[in-house]
C-alpha cells in the first residue's frame, strides 16, 4: 500500500479561497472538491499524513461528517489552525508537533512548518511540511506537501522522491557538503 501526505487543506475556510487564488467558486464547492480528489485517490487501507490545517470554521458537527467522508487512516501533524476540535477527531495515532518516521523506506521529518535544518538531513531524511501554500521553493531534500501545489490532492511518497529529485536547491547542497570552515562563512 503507498503512503499519502498532504496539508493546507483548509476545510470551511472561505479567504482561502481568495488567498490561495484556489479554483472554486464557494467554500462549499471547494471541500466537495478536496473530498473527491481525496477519495479518488485513497483506499480505506490506506495510510494519510495531513500535516496540519486541516479544517478552520466549520462547526465541530460538520468537521466530524466531513473527517467521516475522507478514506483511509488518517494521521494528523498539528497546524496553526488545528483547534481542539480537530486534534479531538478519531485520528488513527495521536495528534502530534512532528514526527520523524521511516515509510516505504524512506525516512521522513514531518511538521507543518518549514525547517532550515532537521535531523538526519545529511543522512537522506526527507523534510515534508505545508504551511507556506506554494511559497517556499522546493530542494532536493524538502517539499512543500499542501493542496496548493498538487491539484488539490493527497500525494505519494514515489511522487514526492521524483518531485524533489528534479528540484535542487543549490544552498542546501553547499551545506550538505560543506566542511566546518565553509559552513562558519555561510553562517556569517
Amino acid at each position: 500500500m503507498p503512503v499519502y501526505v498532504t496539508a493546507d487543506l483548509h476545510l470551511g475556510h472561505s479567504q482561502v479561497l481568495d488567498y490561495c487564488r484556489r479554483p472554486f467558486r464557494s467554500i462549499a464547492e471547494h471541500d466537495r472538491g478536496l473530498v473527491a480528489a481525496w477519495n479518488n485517490r485513497i483506499t480505506d487501507a490506506d495510510d494519510v499524513y495531513v500535516l496540519g490545517d486541516f479544517s478552520i470554521g466549520l462547526s465541530a458537527r460538520e468537521l466530524r461528517r466531513v473527517f467521516g467522508e475522507l478514506r483511509g487512516k488518517k494521521h494528523l501533524i498539528i497546524g496553526n489552525h488545528d483547534c481542539r476540535k480537530t486534534t479531538d477527531l478519531p485520528w488513527a495515532s495521536p495528534p502530534r508537533d512532528i514526527v520523524r518516521v521511516t515509510l516505504e523506506k524512506t525516512q521522513l521529518f514531518l511538521s507543518h512548518y518549514p525547517c532550515r535544518s532537521w535531523p538526519g538531513m545529511h543522512g537522506g531524511t526527507i523534510a515534508l511540511y505545508g504551511h507556506t501554500h506554494g511559497a517556499i521553493q522546493d530542494t532536493r531534500h524538502s517539499c512543500d506537501i499542501g493542496v496548493d501545489r498538487w491539484a488539490y490532492r493527497p500525494v505519494t511518497l514515489r511522487e514526492i522522491r521524483e518531485h524533489l529529485a528534479t528540484h535542487a536547491g543549490p544552498l542546501e547542497e553547499e551545506i550538505a557538503t560543506a566542511d566546518e570552515r565553509t559552513l562558519r562563512r555561510l553562517a556569517a
